[in-house]
């Protein structure tokens, strides 16, 4: 594993050029990129180094003494090994690239009777997800991609759900995906909704760049986030947490910002992430699903 770095600012406010300071800190093309946006007046500078380089610090000091605005954000990149190696991967689908609209504003139906009633969490679908099918963006997701999200629900086409289905993977369940067409009409696609029976108990407090944001006051299981820009988020789980989680789980927390006054037309659920053995990885990547991210686990005492 290595941590790597990513430092971006507008090498139009510094006096003579992003050059003058790329070139004091020796950072060249092989780790920057400068793209001029006119209509923008800007000139975008992408510097990524790993966290170690001595370049680095040079880098940060000659910004911060011209007065810089800095836009900084750190990861770790892990090797084939260390993936194969984890007892268990976040399945991290990046922002909002492969989103499409759909959940309880569209028609999906859940079980209320065990959620909170102030945030929702808890909610348990019982329909198959509707989505969006008058958006043109979301109807172009499905026909140029043979994974895409809702709301960080996992939808796969049915050759990949076979897929799936056929490595037994423990744990794995689907609903059905219909499209909402403008005149009301339900279409059935040829889309699977991953499902999973396992809720993993919460995190080890050991866990970094994972916290609470918003945390509901009545369950405490929702208004947690991720991914912050200047930690790499690195989860762990207790070793006894382990025993018994199948290829596909789901997170006891919640994310995501919630709208919730008791109606499903008008709400937007809290959702939880997958967590699932390296043989879901490889079958995503051998399908050709690249545009995904995948954080390994770690195990700790406590």
């Amino acid at each position: 594993m290595k941590t790597r770095v990513e430092v971006e600012f507008n090498g139009r406010s510094i006096p003579g050029g992003e050059q003058v300071v790329l070139e004091a800190a020796r950072c060249g093309v092989d780790v920057a990129r400068v793209e001029d946006i006119e209509v923008l007046n800007k000139t975008f500078v992408e510097v990524t180094l790993d966290h170690d380089d001595p370049r680095l610090p040079v880098l940060l000091r000659l910004l911060q003494d011209r007065g810089v605005k800095v836009w900084e954000r750190r990861w770790d990149e892990y090797t084939e090994a260390e993936f194969h190696a984890a007892p268990l991967l976040l399945l991290a689908p990046p922002a909002w690239t492969y989103n499409v609209n759909g959940g309880p504003r569209w028609g999906t139906q859940y079980d209320l009777s065990a959620a909170c009633p102030v945030c929702a969490a808890g909610a348990r679908q019982t329909s198959a997800l509707m989505v969006d099918g008058v958006y043109r963006e979301n109807v172009e997701m499905f026909e140029e991609n043979r994974a895409v999200t809702s709301r960080m629900e996992i939808l796969v086409d049915d050759r990949l759900a076979e897929t799936l289905t056929s490595a037994g993977l423990s744990g794995l369940s689907f609903r059905g995906v219909c499209q909402v067409q403008e005149d009301g009409r339900r279409v059935e696609l040829p889309w699977r909704q991953i499902c999973a029976a396992h809720t993993m108990p919460s995190v080890s407090p050991r866990s970094i760049g994972f916290g609470p944001r918003r945390v509901c006051p009545s369950c405490g299981r929702s208004g947690f986030s991720m991914f912050d820009e200047m930690v790499p988020t690195r989860l762990a789980y207790r070793a006894r947490d382990v025993v018994g989680a199948e290829d596909v789980n789901r997170m006891w927390e919640y994310f995501g910002d919630v709208e919730w006054k008791g109606e499903l037309k008008t709400a937007m659920l809290p959702y939880t992430h997958f967590l699932v053995t390296p043989k879901v990885r490889r079958i995503f990547l051998d399908a050709g699903v690249t545009g995904f991210d995948w954080l390994p686990i770690r195990v700790v005492d406590v």
